[in-house]
């Protein structure tokens, strides 16, 4: 994969999270790049940008938590001080217990010292209108990124620069082969004649926006939904997943079904103020899909983070740029290799 040189000039296809952040690599690294995007799907603004260490169905970590968690933290500060604006906005999520097997259940995984990091109990929990019968967990985590402005902040930096922002669709017959591409598309990357053999799995999601006044929470509330708060009484609810649509466009079925779920554990008076949809570039293994074409070794790929890609995409980034550049290998778990047609 190794090219050698900073001098190779990168067309980055796709400028929402994953390609804003491998374009801050690249500028580290003196990196000459431009930047192309469509904005047609919006699953990167949709989601809530939370960043979550916990597998809760199974009470685990997540995958290579210990490793992206901190980078991921040390990634956005530095630019906060870069950008002079807030990115993280720095709360913990509460996990709203739904029986006493799962709240016995994390009582031992607390005692865990693998998990004292993540997991401890809340003190001093400002909370109104959330049914807590069987009490609450505490998730030490960084928050959620603002990702609207972390991208709109980062193109504007870039622009300032003298980089490229192009705001426009990618014709797959502009490629040239003297050139060197990145597709950081999401799930266009499925319509990509040069990637067709990669397994992406598209999933619809939505989110509704909620005002009220009687609830009160000063965390991040899950249980068998998210409950972000966000400013002027304003409450982010999600998300559905739906694997049959693959358009991002609004359904009546995801916005009962999400007020049916929050309805289950909250009691207060609200009114929905707006419902959102994406579609999530998610893969069958649950790993991103980094990498380059097993022919064209102008062609590469930076994708599929998925849910947790806030928390995914700077390491990954961070290693793909090295590996670009033949510093250092690209991790086999993520590497496109696994799926090259033999």
């Amino acid at each position: 994969m190794s090219l050698n040189s900073k001098n190779s000039e990168y067309t980055i296809v796709g400028a929402g999270l994953a390609g804003t952040v491998l374009a801050w690599q690249f500028l580290k690294r003196n990196i000459p790049f431009s930047l192309i995007d469509a904005g047609e799907n919006q699953s990167t603004t949709t989601a809530a940008g939370v960043v979550n260490p916990i597998v809760f169905k199974r009470l685990t970590k997540s995958w290579k938590v210990d490793e992206l968690l901190p980078y991921a933290d040390e990634f956005y500060t530095e630019l906060e001080d870069k950008l002079g604006v807030e990115l993280l906005l720095r709360k913990n999520l509460l996990r709203i217990f739904a029986s006493v097997e799962e709240e016995n259940n994390w009582s031992v995984k607390e005692g865990d010292d693998r998990f004292t990091t993540y997991l401890d109990r809340p003190d001093n929990l400002e909370i109104t209108g959330v049914n807590q019968q069987y009490g609450a967990g505490l998730v030490k985590t960084i928050g959620h990124l603002k990702t609207t402005i972390f991208i709109e902040e980062s193109h504007r930096y870039f622009q300032s620069l003298g980089y490229l922002v192009e705001k426009r669709s990618f014709d797959y017959d502009e490629v040239d082969a003297n050139k060197q591409y990145i597709f950081c598309e999401g799930v266009a990357v499925q319509n990509n004649p040069y990637f067709t053999f990669l397994p992406l799995k598209p999933t619809h999601g939505e989110v509704l926006i909620i005002r009220s006044t009687t609830l009160k929470v000063n965390h991040i509330v899950n249980r068998n939904m998210f409950i972000q708060p966000l400013e002027n009484d304003l409450f982010k609810l999600g998300a559905t997943y739906n694997w049959e649509l693959n358009e991002p466009i609004c359904t009546e079925e995801g916005k009962a079904d999400l007020l049916e779920r929050f309805e289950q554990f909250v009691d207060c008076e609200y009114e929905v103020v707006d419902q959102l949809a994406g579609i999530r570039p998610t893969v069958k293994d649950r790993r991103p899909l980094i990498g380059s074409h097993p022919q064209k070794e102008n062609l590469h790929v930076f994708n599929g983070m998925g849910t947790k890609g806030v928390m995914i995409a700077p390491f990954f980034a961070n290693q793909f740029a090295d590996a670009l550049l033949g510093v250092a290998p690209l991790d086999k778990e993520v590497d496109i290799r696994r799926f090259w047609p033999e």
